[in-house]
């Protein structure tokens, strides 16, 4: 089964989001902030990441570099 991580700070999407990929067969955690994001993909790994790029603490685009300067 294909793991996805979803990251953003409006409950709203990731709800809608998580409902519909789970009712595709996909397992989907979620993050709401780019730190907790950053948290969990350093801890296990994930197939796909759906990323907002605004986000509190971390912006996506600052979790995405430090993602890669992780996997260097």
């Amino acid at each position: 089964m294909k793991k996805i991580l979803i990251v953003d700070d409006e409950p709203a999407i990731l709800t809608l989001l998580q409902y519909n990929l789970e009712a595709e067969h996909y397992q989907v955690e979620t993050a709401t902030d780019g730190q907790e994001a950053l948290d969990k993909v350093r801890n296990e790994p994930f197939d796909f990441i759906i990323l907002d790029l605004m986000l509190p603490s971390l912006s996506g685009l600052e979790e995405k570099q430090k993602t890669r300067e992780d996997k260097i």
